[in-house]
């Protein structure tokens, strides 16, 4: 992520405990993320390639992550990897 960009501005502002070098460093617990996952404003405020690795994430996490897999769950890992890897991009 931009650590100039609005998004990154929002997880300092709906986080004010949590430290800017954990944010940063990406460090987020469980609550935040699903903090996270409920925040249509963080959303809105991301990039294209920002807002596409997020989308993959959220669908990692309700078909992948936890007690049940989606059918299509090597999908879902392959277009995370293929968004996140997008949004690295612009970042090195």
């Amino acid at each position: 992520m931009n650590c100039g960009g609005s998004g990154f501005q929002h997880l300092g502002l709906k986080f004010p405990k949590v430290s800017e070098a954990k944010i940063k460093e990406g460090k987020f617990l469980g609550p935040y993320i699903r903090q996270l996952m409920k925040d249509p404003v963080f959303e809105s405020k991301l990039s294209k390639k920002e807002t596409a690795a997020w989308t993959s994430f959220k669908e990692l996490a309700e078909n992948f992550l936890g007690n049940h897999k989606a059918e299509n769950y090597r999908q879902i890992v392959n277009n995370l990897l293929k968004n996140a890897y997008k949004t690295m991009e612009n970042y090195r």
